[in-house]
């Protein structure tokens, strides 16, 4: 599963690495510009939820397959692109398949690993960040190599097949985790989860932390190229050293997570997160500002692997269902926010557009962590069940 988030990951990343002469070589507008970076997390948000579902009704493994073979594929199909129609619909469908992988893999994860939840998906996550590296890098080197934006689709997805060839072998572990665990069943039960209050704060800080952090996936080397005029190659490289503090933040916090409190460590790391981003959009040296975004990294990292903990343990057995929403919920901000962001740009700058995107969703995001309390304690669930179990 970390090899398979590894791929997901560069997929994503190199698109934002070649995202300024891609646009150069289409010809694309800026509202094309943010359609594009939109269109894989269109699909991730058509299936996410549906995903999350079926695989606590049908097993993990079938869902992980789909997804890994559906964005493995149609991230090559982007390099074949002639225009920006194409180039849309080959990423609308690599984010469906991403949509199916991403809640059944952390599902199988939280299954198997049962309290120690919170350290297995933060290196689970880590898997996103060394896949971040390496779709940026891959993504400068061949841009440097051959000048040329379409070699990078065709190099970044070739691990795909390792994964599919690993998760089809792999039968009995998935079994293992799946049977863990009770299922959720479609319809009263799942709409049963988005009724309770700490579903809801908890979907609420999934859409705010993600808006707040999902221009470093899709905007971080666009914003130095534009901002600090670096050159493509020299921006695409700043992701890479950015996406392994990242990778650090995931495995430490996510570790702490399941020791302390994960509430009031969400809280701790939103704090950081906004004073981070004030630091960073406020500072005009190009090489303090790297050195600030890498503790950025760390920060807004660590925040997901305990967020997804937290609300497997709010929801209980559904783990499935229960990441499927919060995962839903990220998805609308991967969604909205990248066309959000890119609208702006000719009337705030890329450097004004990007700061009101992050630092306003980022301070919503620590006013509703103040809110969050982690059910082992006690301190939620419902009366009698402390940690909400959802029981076949």
């Amino acid at each position: 599963m970390f090899l398979g988030y590894a791929v997901y990951a560069a997929d994503r990343t190199v698109l934002s690495s070649m995202l300024k002469p891609l646009q150069t070589a289409l010809q694309l507008s800026n509202t094309q510009v943010g359609l594009l970076t939109s269109a894989q997390y269109i699909g991730v948000l058509a299936v996410v939820f549906a995903a999350g579902t079926l695989s606590d009704r049908f097993g993990t493994r079938r869902v992980i397959l789909w997804g890994v073979s559906v964005f493995t594929a149609f991230t090559w199909l982007i390099g074949l692109s002639a225009n920006f129609y194409e180039a849309f619909a080959f990423r609308l469908v690599s984010g469906v398949g991403e949509g199916m992988f991403w809640p059944a893999a952390m599902s199988a994860v939280a299954k198997y690993f049962g309290m120690k939840k919170g350290r297995a998906l933060g290196v689970f996550y880590v898997g996103f960040d060394v896949g971040s590296a390496a779709g940026s890098s891959i993504g400068g080197v061949t841009y440097g190599l051959t000048s040329d934006w379409r070699y990078a689709f065709f190099v970044a997805p070739v691990l795909g097949i390792a994964v599919i060839a690993g998760t089809f072998l792999a039968k009995s572990t998935f079994q293992a985790a799946d049977g863990k665990v009770g299922s959720v069943a479609l319809g009263r039960d799942a709409l049963g989860l988005v009724r309770r209050r700490d579903v809801l704060l908890l979907m609420a800080f999934a859409l705010a932390a993600t808006w707040a952090s999902i221009w470093e996936v899709t905007y971080l080397s666009y914003y130095f190229s534009s901002v600090y005029a670096l050159s493509v190659p020299l921006a695409a490289f700043v992701m890479s050293p950015v996406a392994i503090s990242g990778g650090f933040g995931k495995v430490l916090i996510g570790n702490a997570s399941d020791k302390w409190n994960r509430g009031r460590v969400l809280a701790a790391a939103s704090a950081s997160v906004v004073l981070l981003y004030a630091m960073f959009f406020s500072e005009s040296n190009v090489y303090l500002a790297a050195l600030v975004v890498l503790a950025i990294g760390f920060a807004s990292s660590a925040i997901f692997p305990v967020m997804q903990s937290l609300m497997c343990d709010v929801c209980g057995g559904g783990a499935g269902t229960a990441l499927g929403l919060t995962t839903t919920a990220q998805s609308v901000a991967t969604v909205v926010a990248p066309i959000t962001t890119a609208s702006l740009f000719s009337l705030l700058g890329v450097g004004g557009a990007t700061a009101i995107n992050a630092v306003v969703p980022a301070v919503l995001m620590l006013c509703i962590a103040l809110l969050l309390r982690d059910p082992r304690s006690g301190e939620s669930g419902p009366k009698g069940s402390p940690v909400g179990l959802i029981h076949p």
